[in-house]
């Protein structure tokens, strides 16, 4: 294994026991479940109010980066929870649009490629709550690796995400993954 993958196994480690630590603490609550579909929304009342669930285990980020990618990504996992799969096994988040075909999803992913990370939260909460009516999984410790390298001068998140979002056809081995509910039960 090379030293850039173990850089990035060790990340989506890091990003994975995040998420396994927030869905742990809002498991069993509704009212915190509410808190993070209303967080959603980007409000800063909101948003305060899931801190205490998400706060403890980010780890050494800026405020900016809790702000924009870690609360936000938290937010999607609980409104439509994912079971987190082995790091080798992740995919990026233009693979789960790519399962979408429609022309709708086609036009806001083309979009989302072009923002700036402060303005990706409303497109991204759209696309996965067409992604949660579709049962289309999501992997979401890589979605919060590469939303960290967002703003990389060079683009290579972006350029990755499209390469798989116009590359790369669903296999028929991908159609027979659970869905959420499915793994729910």
């Amino acid at each position: 294994m090379t030293t850039t993958q173990n850089t990035t196994r060790n990340r989506l480690e890091h990003e994975s026991q995040f998420l396994q630590a927030v869905s742990d603490r809002v498991n069993r609550d509704n009212g915190a479940k509410a808190d993070f579909k209303r967080a959603l929304s980007g409000e800063p009342e909101h948003i305060r109010r899931v801190y205490p669930f998400v706060l403890l285990d980010v780890g050494k980020t800026s405020e900016w980066e809790q702000e924009h990618i870690w609360i936000p990504v938290a937010c999607l996992s609980v409104y439509y929870p994912q079971t987190l799969r082995d790091v080798e096994k992740q995919r990026n988040f233009g693979y789960s649009c790519h399962r979408l075909a429609t022309a709708g999803a086609d036009r806001r992913f083309r979009a989302l490629l072009d923002l700036a990370l402060t303005d990706i939260r409303s497109p991204l909460t759209a696309l996965v709550r067409q992604m949660k009516s579709k049962e289309i999984a999501i992997d979401y410790p890589k979605l919060l690796a590469d939303l960290r390298q967002w703003e990389h001068p060079n683009q290579y998140i972006q350029d990755q995400w499209a390469r798989t979002f116009w590359g790369t056809p669903p296999s028929s081995s991908d159609e027979t993954e659970p869905t959420a509910n499915e793994i729910a039960e």
